[in-house]
């Protein structure tokens, strides 16, 4: 017997799994609550959540999807569920510049995104107007790896109106628990 895959926009769920294996979801609640331009997808394996991804678009130098929550739960890791979660993401959010940060410790996601074409910038490596600028679009400050698709870091950096609203509500004020 096959089993059933499932594609939803189940924020309650998505906040679920996110919150089971990251544990808080205040920066995630706030994105999706907050940021008019927002998404959840949950991919169910035969009804049951088993992937999920918060996601937005912001306008830097030019409009980016940023990636910022996405986990696969452990006994459905290595199916290609992250590789489908973030394709997805892609195609929904329909821009032609994509961001995700990371931990140098988190192996999978630094596979996932480099096997989809994604080049891994360090923070440090980065001009600070640039690196300030990405790192309040992708309120990446615990990460020590931004990852790139379609675009040149120093080139798409800016910070616009919009960057620094969407840093202020959905970093900053949850940061402060506004």
């Amino acid at each position: 017997m096959h089993a059933r895959l499932s594609v939803s926009r189940d924020e309650k769920a998505a906040l679920e799994l996110i919150g089971a294996y990251y544990g808080s979801v205040k920066y995630a609640r706030a994105v999706l609550e907050r940021w008019p331009r927002s998404w959840a997808l949950v991919l169910s394996v035969d009804g049951r959540a088993v992937a999920a991804e918060v996601f937005y678009a912001v306008r830097l130098a030019v409009t980016a999807c940023v990636h910022y929550y996405a986990v696969v739960a452990p006994e459905h890791r290595g199916r290609g569920l992250g590789r489908l979660l973030v394709t997805l993401a892609e195609r929904e959010c329909g821009a032609g510049i994509y961001l995700a940060t990371t931990r140098e410790d988190n192996a999978p996601a630094m596979r996932l995104f480099e096997g989809l074409g994604y080049r891994p910038y360090r923070w440090e490596g980065l001009p600070r107007a640039a690196r300030d600028a990405l790192l309040r679009a992708t309120c990446g400050y615990d990460d020590d790896i931004l990852y790139v698709k379609g675009g040149d870091p120093r080139v798409i950096a800016a910070v616009t109106g919009e960057v620094a609203r969407l840093w202020r509500e959905t970093c900053l004020k949850p940061y402060l628990g506004a």
